[in-house]
């Protein structure tokens, strides 16, 4: 019986083990269970708070869209209350750099700037190949070729851009002149793409076909400018005061870069009133006169403009560039650009 007993109570104690052992089998079961519930919540809370922030972004940067676009709209109407006048220049509304609007929640800040002030690439464009002969050269080549001189920029480089330039936007597929560079030449880089051939969107292209060296970019950018037209001309009445080497350059240097400076320094207010009142400010001695070819390429009405609606709204950001053309009276966005323009 002794022995039956001790059997008994060892079977009792080894069925009590097993029911602890499933008891904490359960247990951790259950821990398992509850910590894979409590990542799933918490993967699920975070998702619907992302998704509400992003939604939340969404609607704030539309708002601040359409608050650019009002920005917009206030320059169009600028620019279409001016377009009577028969110059482009500073003192007018457009032109005010202190534009800022209060909205709730923020603020939008305006600016205009005439793209007429600046040398256009697109007037490089040749409708016939060069010829090579000494007086085969455009009233834009001579333009260009001055300004890199003023920039300190050497001929050949100025020669070697302004092909590959003509090159980039002609519609044919043949290389022109000693420098020129078509589809066989941009598919056999690292890095194969093909030239438009039409003309420049942005002066950005320039670093596709140009082949910069050091700083040269740099240096030019500020002066030059892409525009939908080939013929366009540089508005004297809004070159800005650091423009002096482009203005020069746009009568042929027959004027230093000083003496520049300092008839835009002495611009009137409202500008002058035509070219001919420009020429006469030039005070230039009676052996030095201005060629003929380059009194097309100047002028002192604008028919191409950039508008900035940088809006700040909810502690967020949108800058909208607009770029517009004033015909007939009418201004009308013809390109938009956002964020920042490089």
């Amino acid at each position: 019986m002794a022995g039956y007993s001790a059997k008994r109570a060892a079977a009792g104690v080894i069925a009590m083990k097993g029911r602890y052992t499933q008891r904490g089998a359960a247990l951790m079961m259950v821990l398992l269970i509850v910590a894979i519930m409590v990542i799933l919540a918490v993967g699920l809370t975070d998702g619907v708070r992302y998704s509400s922030q992003r939604l939340l972004n969404q609607r704030l940067m539309d708002q601040g869209y359409w608050y650019a676009l009002g920005g917009e709209r206030i320059a169009v109407f600028a620019l279409e209350d001016s377009s009577g006048d028969p110059v482009s220049a500073l003192n007018q509304d457009w032109a005010r750099k202190d534009i800022v609007f209060p909205i709730e929640g923020g603020s939008i800040a305006g600016l205009i700037t005439d793209e007429q002030a600046c040398f256009n690439l697109n007037s490089l464009y040749r409708a016939e190949p060069a010829t090579g002969a000494a007086d085969d050269v455009t009233a834009a080549e001579q333009v260009f070729t001055a300004l890199l001189e003023n920039l300190e920029i050497s001929p050949q480089r100025a020669e070697f851009i302004i092909g590959r330039t003509q090159d980039w936007i002609d519609e044919d597929f043949s290389p022109e002149g000693i420098y020129g560079a078509e589809d066989l030449t941009y598919t056999a880089l690292d890095y194969p793409y093909l030239p438009p051939n039409g003309l420049l969107d942005s002066t950005s292209e320039m670093g596709l076909y140009a082949e910069f060296e050091e700083d040269e970019q740099k240096r030019i950018a500020p002066y030059v400018c892409a525009l939908p037209e080939v013929n366009t001309a540089i508005n004297v009445n809004t070159l800005a005061l650091d423009k002096a080497a482009l203005l020069a350059a746009a009568i042929g240097n027959i004027i230093s870069v000083e003496q520049a400076s300092a008839v835009l320094e002495s611009r009137p207010e409202n500008g002058w009133a035509d070219v001919a009142s420009f020429v006469t400010a030039l005070n230039l001695a009676s052996e030095e006169t201005m060629p003929t070819t380059l009194l097309q390429g100047i002028g002192v009405k604008s028919h191409y403009f950039r508008g900035l609606a940088d809006v700040f709204y909810e502690q967020r950001q949108m800058r909208l560039f607009s770029r517009l053309v004033v015909k007939n009276g009418k201004a009308i966005v013809y390109a938009r650009e956002y964020g920042e323009v490089f």
